[in-house]
């Protein structure tokens, strides 16, 4: 009897395999790839977003709750204005590449059984410093050099954050002041925007309402 004849696969039939095989198995890849940087990307889209609501709160309830208390500086001088915002400030705790954005006293700080030794009031700094905003207070409102401070990084990576004070409005237009106090404001701005200048993406700016001021203690 004639053995029967063997059967298998051609050398052009199993490279047409290992082809097809190796396609799929690309896709595969780069399928799964494209997935983890997507849960990369919202995961870094995520956690910016909740950066940027707990740093728009804070800010919102400080400038709510302004008060007219004026601070003196570390040689007991008295600050010439409740609210500062982009002038020159001099102290203990200034860095040469820091710029103070606003500064001012807020009420409301509080103070649970009145445990702590000091009033419900705050002195708050929004400084910008080294790529970051910062939010900077102290435990008592006038500065000394021993006093302590507590600083706060609201949003890092920043090319630039500027600050705008609202002064009015003329013609139907909103007319912003680059300085506060401005001549003959002596009352805090309106409003205040701070805008967020990031590398590859589109500036931020953000509108906060100053509600209204205070007396100070």
């Amino acid at each position: 009897m004639r053995a029967r004849a063997q059967q298998g696969l051609t050398l052009p039939e199993v490279l047409i395999a290992l082809l097809v095989f190796s396609a799929i198995a690309a896709t595969a890849v780069y399928s799964l790839r494209l997935g983890v940087d997507s849960r990369d990307q919202l995961a870094s889209v995520d956690k910016d977003l909740k950066s940027f609501q707990i740093a728009r709160t804070l800010i919102k309830e400080d400038l709510a709750q302004v008060s007219a208390r004026r601070v003196r500086d570390e040689f007991g001088d008295g600050r010439p204005a409740a609210f500062m915002g982009n002038l020159e400030t001099f102290g203990a705790r200034r860095q040469e590449d820091e710029r103070v954005l606003a500064s001012f006293v807020r009420a409301g700080w509080i103070n649970p059984g009145a445990d702590e030794p000091r009033s419900a009031l705050q002195y708050v700094e929004y400084v910008f410093r080294g790529g970051a905003l910062i939010r900077r207070t102290r435990a008592y409102l006038d500065e000394a050099s021993d006093a302590d401070t507590s600083e706060r990084i609201l949003f890092g990576g920043l090319l630039d954050a500027r600050a705008a004070f609202l002064l009015g409005e003329q013609r139907g237009e909103l007319d912003w002041a680059d300085i506060w106090p401005v001549s003959g404001a002596g009352a805090p701005p309106r409003a205040l925007s701070i805008i967020l200048e990031r590398e590859g993406r589109a500036p931020i700016e953000q509108l906060f309402w100053i509600g209204a001021v205070e007396a100070g203690s």
